[in-house]
């Protein structure tokens, strides 16, 4: 085992930052290093810089718990405000002279007779190649970071300028020029209204798209400088309107059970949507702005002026499949040419390429990337944690999110559930912990097991599916709060802990402690019967306890 048990965090956005920090304030824990293999620190609000860049969660809540902004600019912060309150995350908890910067992971293979990660990366400047070995490691590159490109018959022979919008080109000289845009997602909304202004009214912007969205007309009202002092100042203001901000967004799940009542609250907004495109859009593209799936099936798409773009008479919308770009002419299935001087992809990300190019290989030598593609999609306990892979932790992970959430709230979640399985290898002298082969199929079983009952699985296309073997492995079957409650409460005897541990038996008393009154509070709600959400807190306490004590007893 390594001596100094530092852990490795790889990736340097919201989620490993958050780890960063959650193992100095939950385990005071100060031995890790994040590799981040770009210049900066900063994750998507580092790479994504085109026009319009914004959140499209309430800002409130698109933040740290343990870091609350009180005087947020507005409710939906564009890029420059996110990256500079993550930056000083960064800066308050010392995280900076810890991060080592243009390095990318190559791969990482578990040791198993010293019990640790030997980990070959390359310094994206030099080329250089070097090995480092850490105790833990922890995966928090996300998946929204690898943009699409299509292939296109004659994109080689293409004249003009192209570029992904994630990757955008400052330098581009948009003024009087033939744009062509390829992609409608949450990005292109954004940043369509901006590029009609650069190109000016003696260029163009040709919008490509072949599915439409479920709109959702929302404005963006600067916050008062009384609200923002009273949430600076009053006591627990800014938890109570952050709890609330979460319940909003929670009921939402409400909409997508196939059930009377969810398609009750579908037809609500599908009537919104509907509303908003009668009363916006020009009458020639309300047709192509209407989706025919259910609202949910996909993710929703937040915009304050898109639709109001539309009528500006330097730009154009079409819906069709593009199948080729030659010389400076794209084309579509319907026999129309699009004059372009800039090609912009914003066709989104190679979602369902987990953990690529990375190669993490367990400890019978399985590489994980190509295990998942055998298994026709990625796969992880409670999304986190994976059977035959020790001290191996992946935040933002398979199925540990409901797509109209705070990606900081259950990435948080998930660090702090990775900090607690942690704690016997990083506060009390185990090896390595890892979870159960026969935990892992349960816990998979039960979620697949409740996709056929959601929306996400009604039939249409989102990046959340793999579009080869239609596996949905990106949501989590129900509201967030309860993978919160579940995350809290570990079930230690999913788990194989190595190495004895130290401790007191005092520390075991108190958990024994608050096993017994976590299940009698349980028992006497009489809401729920001994089974279930109130089962598994019960049992994973009681579980743990009697793991512990097997162990203090070696």
């Amino acid at each position: 085992m390594a001596p100094n048990k530092e852990v490795f965090i790889i990736g340097g956005g919201v989620s490993g930052l958050g780890m960063a920090c959650q193992l100095q304030r939950l385990l005071r824990h100060q031995e890790f290093t994040i590799y981040e293999k770009s210049g900066s620190l900063g994750g998507t609000w580092n790479h994504n810089q085109y026009p319009g860049c914004a959140c499209d969660i309430p800002s409130h809540f698109y933040s740290y718990s343990f870091a609350m902004k009180p005087d947020w600019t507005t409710t939906y912060p564009g890029r420059d405000e996110l990256l500079k309150y993550v930056l000083s995350v960064a800066d308050q908890y010392d995280v900076h002279r810890r991060t080592r910067l243009y390095s990318e992971l190559l791969s990482a293979q578990w040791d198993v007779r010293r019990k640790l990660w030997i980990c070959r990366f390359r310094d994206a400047q030099t080329n250089e190649i070097f090995v480092r070995e850490c105790a833990a490691l922890v995966s928090a590159v996300g998946t929204l970071d690898k943009p699409l490109i299509p292939q296109l018959d004659g994109q080689d022979t293409f004249k003009g300028k192209t570029f992904h919008s994630a990757r955008w080109e400052h330098d581009t000289d948009f003024k009087n020029k033939n744009v062509v845009v390829l992609g409608n997602g949450a990005s292109a909304t954004q940043f369509i209204t901006p590029l009609t202004t650069l190109v000016g009214p003696k260029g163009s912007v040709t919008q490509i798209v072949r599915s439409a969205h479920w709109w959702i007309k929302r404005g963006n009202a600067p916050y008062s400088s009384t609200f923002k002092n009273i949430m600076r100042y009053v006591p627990g203001a800014a938890k109570i309107y952050r709890t609330y901000l979460a319940y909003d967004l929670d009921r939402v799940f409400l909409s997508f059970y196939m059930t009377p009542n969810g398609q009750y609250l579908r037809d609500q907004i599908a009537t919104q949507t509907k509303k908003y495109i009668a009363t916006s859009a020009p009458e020639e593209y309300k047709s192509i702005l209407l989706p025919n799936y259910e609202p949910g099936c996909k993710r929703r798409v937040n915009t304050n002026n898109y639709l109001e773009t539309l009528h500006k008479p330097n730009m154009h919308l079409a819906r069709s499949n593009v199948t080729s770009v030659a010389n400076n002419i794209v084309r579509t299935a319907e026999g129309e040419a699009f004059p372009a001087d800039i090609l912009i992809y914003a066709t989104g990300f190679e979602t369902q390429e987990w953990l690529f190019p990375m190669h993490i290989i367990g400890a019978d030598g399985t590489d994980l990337a190509s295990h998942w593609k055998i298994l026709g999609g990625a796969e992880a306990y409670k999304g986190t944690v994976v059977s035959n892979f020790p001290n191996f932790f992946i935040m933002y992970g398979p199925n540990a999110a409901t797509g109209q959430h705070s990606v900081i709230f259950h990435s948080e979640c998930q660090i702090n559930y990775a900090c607690r399985l942690l704690a016997p290898v990083l506060t009390r002298g185990a090896d390595s912990i890892e979870v159960k082969a026969t935990a892992q199929k349960k816990d998979l079983e039960w979620v697949h097991s409740r996709m056929p009952g959601l929306v996400f699985n009604s039939g249409c296309q989102s990046w959340w599916m793999n579009p080869v073997t239609k596996k949905n492995t990106f949501i989590y079957p129900d509201p967030m709060v309860l993978y919160w409650i579940r995350s809290i409460f570990p079930r230690w005897d999913d788990f194989t802990i190595q190495g004895r541990q130290r401790g007191s038996w005092t520390s075991l008393l108190k958990v024994f402690s608050v096993a017994l009154i976590g299940g009698a509070a349980v028992l006497a709600t009489g809401k729920y019967k001994f089974s279930g959400l109130g089962w598994d807190v019960s049992r994973g306490y009681l579980g743990g306890l009697i793991q512990q004590v097997q162990i203090k007893l070696k």
